[in-house]
């Protein structure tokens, strides 16, 4: 679902432990959740007792969640990034299968949302960065979703329009983070990010094979340095972006 290589690439090296860990725990959740073997009942009721157990000392040591609250602890994160993910889980794990663009857009935004927080936040960037960020991880979603024709998708009607107009208009808001952060870093690693979403956009539209060759990585990091080098920092004033 996600690329997780890349995303880690994000941050620096002492907090990807924390992202590869957080990026398991959104993958793991929402397969478990979406799993047709338990009954809606009984998932139902595991997300409230994680979320009461995410709100408390996790009782069990050593496991996923009980060494994410740790690091959160130690890096003075909000343990609403580990809650805020049930959002997206509770649709599947009800047994109901979104109906509509709408419905699948608020299932991964609640996905993408604290991903993007949490990086931005291990990179002490501002609130304006956050959305730009989540539009990112979200082509990166919906772009793996249509090519492998993901079975979310068969009760959504979207015609292949419909669907390559979606992952231009989130590449278009994610274009924005690359003139507001103020990491050079983070600019460089974001740009990789952006032109690798690009070029699988653009796959996705020619119907050819979803992944990225030699050429393909010239082009990434041609097009990151360029734009590296040219793309001016912006200020973001109290009117917004």
């Amino acid at each position: 679902m996600f690329k997780q290589a890349l995303i880690t690439g994000l941050v620096k090296p002492k907090y990807q432990p924390i992202v590869e860990l957080y990026i398991k725990y959104l993958e793991s959740g929402y397969e478990h959740f979406n799993s047709v073997k338990v009954a809606a009942e009984i998932k139902a009721e595991k997300i409230r007792l994680l979320e009461r157990a995410i709100r408390r000392d996790y009782p069990v040591k050593n496991n996923m969640i009980s060494r994410l609250q740790q690091y959160f602890v130690t890096e003075n994160l909000s343990l609403y990034l580990l809650i805020d993910p049930l959002l997206a889980w509770r649709y599947p794990a009800a047994d109901k299968q979104p109906t509509s663009e709408t419905q699948l857009s608020d299932i991964i935004g609640y996905e993408t949302s604290p991903l993007a927080r949490l990086l931005m936040v291990l990179n002490n960037e501002n609130p304006s960065t956050y959305l730009p960020m989540q539009s990112l991880l979200a082509v990166l979603i919906y772009s793996d979703m249509f090519q492998n024709k993901h079975p979310v998708l068969k009760n959504i009607k979207l015609s292949k329009r419909q669907r390559l107009s979606k992952l231009r208009g989130l590449l278009k808001n994610a274009g924005i983070l690359l003139s507001i952060v103020r990491s050079k870093r983070l600019k460089y690693r974001a740009a990789i990010l952006l032109n690798t979403a690009s070029i699988l956009a653009d796959k996705y539209e020619k119907n050819q094979q979803f992944r990225i060759d030699f050429l393909d990585v010239l082009r990434i990091y041609l097009y990151s340095i360029i734009q590296f080098l040219f793309v001016r920092k912006r200020t973001v004033t109290k009117k917004g972006i």
